[in-house]
């Protein structure tokens, strides 16, 4: 059930700044409009495992028209290109209103960051302040809007200044180490003439650029400036600290939010202050002017993400949950270390219905696609408080109902799928204080050791399940599914130890069918199978007080029981046996009759005496009457 709009982000991960800071601007704006933001992540992203890939992607899947009202798209960095053109097809296909935010995906309507006049600005510095004069630009892959809009930033701050932007003054690279390591190789070769400066289009190019030019013995900022853009936590901790831009995306995830609105509804929504860019002056360019307040900000914050980070490492999380004997016992465990996760305010463990069901033996069928109709969510943690109680929603709803019982605000959910390999087991909910620390990639992390306490406990508990199919087997007779003589002495001997204990009458009961031979040779083996059965039938159903029964031989049976037996009830049981085998003679139309030799003790045993003396008392007796049965056919 919907009670508010719902804006769902698909995301790689957001545990870096540039999309943590988007998702804050997403986070904002949502809830000034009234929407709840539902973040899809995924917890490895990774292209090298398809298995992986395939369990990741279940998290996509929950979307449909019916339970999201718009998409935004901030997946440029998937690694999996598989997966990307899936998912864009899959939002294609539902017709969902969708925003993609600083790429171009098809039939999605595209927002960029506006870009332009903060990377003039950068290049502004380089000449006004330093007095450079041969300004190169290293940007991203060509046609990319990114690339040209931070390139024309540049060459407007050239053109301005009265510098001529030669044709391969603007350098297309990859937004990462190649095109980096190559221009650093160009300049340190002297194929390309050594610029005064370099204003690269991200942080990576310009951090790569640095360490290409010091193998080359080319030093930033001594004999050349370099700068990035993104104002990463990476680039003040580069050595030397990286002049960058740090671009206000959290401005760009709101006007997304906005953009999207619009499509929705129609209306224009007034925008919520979000920052300005700025520009970053540290090390690679000489300047220090910002950098030291910075950095003790982004210090502050590094160590309190670091102690966190240092929490996870040292907890033993994983090993602890494995301990695990079942699943309420896992969750309890989990309790344990949800102080490592900083400023999480809701926790939930969803499970796909009967997700643990065991497949055939082969472990071919199980699920991958999608999640049960019904999920069950098995723990739900608020604020300190923990609730173990099961409860059940629709997948389709994809934040169950409860929920507004605890957060009845517009809020940013984000949700991580469970699985391990591409076997579904259902996906977490987060809710958190601040969407800033989710910056450290500790819950993601957190999060898998989940993944692998499920599979632990699931594979452990069917083992345990098979274990248990063969111990029962190699206890059970395979013709007739009555104890066999290796289960008869396992039980057999514990009722009779109760019996001296509890000073209880032990019956013994043995049986010996007759006519076996006869049947075999006469009628064949499968008729005398028949015959075996039919004796355990009558044997098994007269067993009204717990006894066990078991096929101790070819043709021998027995029963032991412990019970405050009567002169009565021994008697009715051999009265049952006997008619058993009456009843099913007159109705089997078989040219054989079925039937039985026993052999009765029933009395409290002596302490001083083993089970095998009672055995033999029973035994004998059965004899004596198989003889007198004998006799009887033959007169």
């Amino acid at each position: 059930m919907k009670k508010r709009k719902r804006i769902a982000v698909l995301a790689a991960d957001i545990a870096n700044d540039y999309m943590n800071r988007i998702c804050v601007g997403i986070e904002a704006q949502a809830k000034a409009l009234g929407y709840d933001a539902i973040v899809l992540l995924m917890s490895f992203n990774i292209n090298t495992m398809p298995h992986i890939v395939e369990g990741e992607q279940n998290i996509y899947r929950i979307i449909t028209a019916d339970n999201v009202d718009g998409v935004i798209f901030l997946t440029g960095n998937i690694s999996s290109h598989t997966l990307l053109n899936w998912l864009t097809k899959h939002i294609e296909k539902l017709g969902i209103p969708t925003i993609a935010i600083d790429n171009e995906y098809r039939s999605f309507d595209s927002i960029y960051a506006d870009d332009t006049d903060i990377f003039e600005k950068m290049t502004d510095h380089f000449i006004d302040y330093h007095g450079c004069k041969k300004v190169i630009c290293l940007t991203g892959f060509q046609g990319m809007s990114p690339s040209e809009t931070r390139a024309a930033g540049y060459k407007r701050s050239m053109e301005k200044h009265g510098f001529e932007v030669g044709f391969d003054d603007v350098i297309y690279g990859d937004f990462w180490k190649e095109s980096a390591d190559k221009l650093a190789d160009e300049i340190g070769s002297g194929k390309r003439e050594k610029p005064d400066a370099v204003v690269c289009a991200n942080d990576g190019m310009g951090i790569f650029l640095c360490q290409g030019l010091a193998r080359h013995g080319i030093h930033v900022p001594d004999d050349i400036l370099v700068s990035g853009y993104d104002g990463s936590r990476e680039a003040l901790e580069s050595i030397p600290s990286l002049t960058t831009i740090f671009p206000e995306n959290s401005t760009l995830g709101a006007r997304a939010v906005a953009a999207l609105h619009k499509m929705i509804t129609g209306e224009e929504a007034e925008l919520v202050r979000c920052g300005e860019s700025s520009l970053i002056l540290a090390g690679s360019c000489g300047c220090n002017e910002t950098k030291q307040e910075l950095i003790d900000q982004r210090t502050a914050f590094s160590q309190k993400m670091g102690h966190y980070e240092l929490y996870f490492n040292n907890s033993g999380m994983a090993e602890g949950l494995m301990q695990s004997e079942n699943l309420d016992h896992l969750l309890h465990l989990l309790s344990h270390y949800v102080y490592i996760i900083e400023n999480i305010e809701v926790f939930m463990i969803n499970l796909c219905h009967e997700w643990d069901s065991f497949e055939n033996l082969d472990e071919t069928d199980y699920l991958r696609k999608g999640y049960t109709e019904i999920m069950d969510t098995k723990l739900i943690y608020n604020n300190t408080h923990y609730d173990y109680g099961e409860r059940q929603f629709r997948s389709r709803d994809i934040i169950p109902e409860y929920m507004y019982d605890i957060s009845d605000e517009p809020s940013m959910y984000i949700l991580l799928p469970l699985h391990f390999m591409d076997r579904c087991f259902g996906y977490t909910i987060f809710k958190f204080f601040d969407i800033n620390t989710t910056v450290s990639k500790v819950f993601a992390l957190w999060n898998r050791n989940i993944n692998i306490a499920l599979e632990f406990l699931r594979v452990r508990t069917k083992l345990t399940a098979i274990n248990q199919r063969i111990s029962l087997t190699s206890l059970r007779d395979t013709l007739t599914g009555i104890y066999n003589r290796q289960g008869f002495n396992k039980f057999a001997e514990g009722l009779f130890k109760r019996a001296k204990t509890e000073e209880k009458p032990l019956l013994i009961i043995m049986a010996d069918l007759d006519l076996l031979k006869h049947i075999n040779d006469n009628f064949g083996h499968v008729e005398g199978d028949n015959a075996i059965i039919v004796v355990a039938n009558g044997l098994t159903t007269c067993c009204s007080n717990n006894e066990i029964c078991a096929r101790i031989g070819g043709d021998e049976y027995a029963i032991v029981g412990c019970y405050d037996y009567t002169d009565e009830i021994v008697a009715s049981y051999a009265t049952y046996i006997n008619d058993f085998f009456d009843r099913y003679n007159a109705a089997s139309d078989k040219p054989y009759k079925v039937s039985a030799s026993i052999g009765i003790f029933c009395g409290i045993p002596d302490p001083d005496k083993e089970f095998s003396y009672y055995v033999d008392i029973a035994d004998k007796r059965m004899y004596d009457n198989k003889a007198l049965r004998k006799k009887m056919r033959t007169e």
